[in-house]
């Protein structure tokens, strides 16, 4: 599939994207995300709101591309194009104005997929996992799923986000889910203690608390996930202290802040010299490191605090520098995970 879309993305870019839709769905569902998660995508591929309506009159669900859930709306006379499933329920896009090139293949792909999702999770734990992590699942069935999947109501559990490929090394239900950067699998693991998470797994640990907060400590998670490094893979959100605080302000913000902009304009060279020093502490410590003569690295500090209007060297510039590779790493596309199509 991928080799197919590479050739066709030079001879018809709408085919590509067409081709794009089928695949992204066909991981989802290989996946095996919840309903939340379909619709999430559908609403990424489209910009547009996705809804889901069950037959018979049952669970309603709206979707923003951000995942934030809606209040439950009747689409049946709304213009809003629409796809039956094969059990009868429906699917639609909240399109104002003209439909987009690929909307009837996103509904289509959404509407096979919602039906394969909900035949197979008939009898499995999976949807009570995504629906325990969801802020926007209402507070009842969040904790209907809790009781499903036999959380302690007394105890802390925590959510525990790793790549959607891992297979999961940690004991407690497990689910695909997908994500506004890419696909994740979602552990949930039981008590007060960290997780032993196994050496080379990337994983990001969210924060501990009773299961009507796991939607709080998934979130935690994927901001941690997303600090980890090649030297450290696995970040505990309890750890981050105050800079928890400052990347979930981050997040709600559009624009990235200049700080992690001009950090993010350097190139790979001139950001390895900031982090010796940030990671060593001392110039010369930094310079051991590096290989260089320290006299060289303060000729590079010198440049480069003129480049980003503040000196790494100083207590505050430690702290300013600090933060800003924090939000740098925010800003990445992804998690190194799936991706939404662009």
């Amino acid at each position: 599939m991928q080799e197919l879309v590479g050739r066709l993305t030079a001879l018809d870019p709408q085919a590509s994207d067409t081709l794009k839709v089928v695949s992204y769905f066909d991981t989802l569902v290989a996946g095996g995300v919840g309903l939340d998660s379909l619709l999430r995508g559908a609403a990424v591929l489209s910009g547009a709101v996705a809804g889901y309506a069950a037959a018979n009159g049952g669970r309603t669900l709206r979707l923003t591309p951000d995942g934030d859930h809606l209040a439950a709306t009747d689409a049946a006379a709304s213009d809003w194009p629409e796809r039956r499933t094969s059990d009868g329920s429906r699917v639609w896009l909240e399109r104002a104005g003209s439909a987009h090139a690929n909307d009837a293949m996103v509904l289509e792909r959404l509407a096979l997929g919602v039906a394969i999702t909900t035949a197979r999770r008939s009898n499995t734990a999976d949807a009570a996992v995504e629906v325990v992590v969801s802020a926007g699942a209402p507070a009842a069935e969040r904790a209907v799923a809790a009781a499903r999947l036999r959380l302690d109501a007394a105890g802390e559990v925590r959510a525990v986000v790793l790549g959607a490929d891992s297979a999961s090394p940690l004991d407690g239900p497990t689910s695909i889910v997908a994500t506004s950067r890419g696909l994740a699998r979602v552990v949930i693991a039981a008590g007060a203690l960290r997780p032993r998470v196994p050496a080379g797994v990337r994983a990001g640990v969210g924060v501990a608390g009773p299961a009507d907060r796991l939607p709080a400590s998934f979130a935690s998670a994927l901001i941690a996930l997303r600090l980890g490094t090649a030297a450290d893979p696995v970040v505990d959100a309890a750890e981050l202290g105050a800079l928890l605080l400052v990347a979930e302000a981050a997040e709600r913000r559009d624009e990235p802040h200049p700080d992690a902009v001009a950090l993010t304009s350097l190139d790979a060279r001139a950001r390895s010299v900031l982090d010796a020093v940030a990671d060593a502490g001392s110039v010369r410590a930094a310079a051991s490191h590096l290989g260089m003569h320290h006299s060289s690295v303060q000729a590079r500090l010198d440049a480069l605090a003129a480049t980003l209007g503040y000196d790494p060297r100083t207590p505050a510039g430690r702290t300013r520098y600090a933060l800003a590779r924090a939000l740098a790493a925010l800003q990445r596309l992804g998690l190194g995970l799936a991706a939404p199509v662009e």
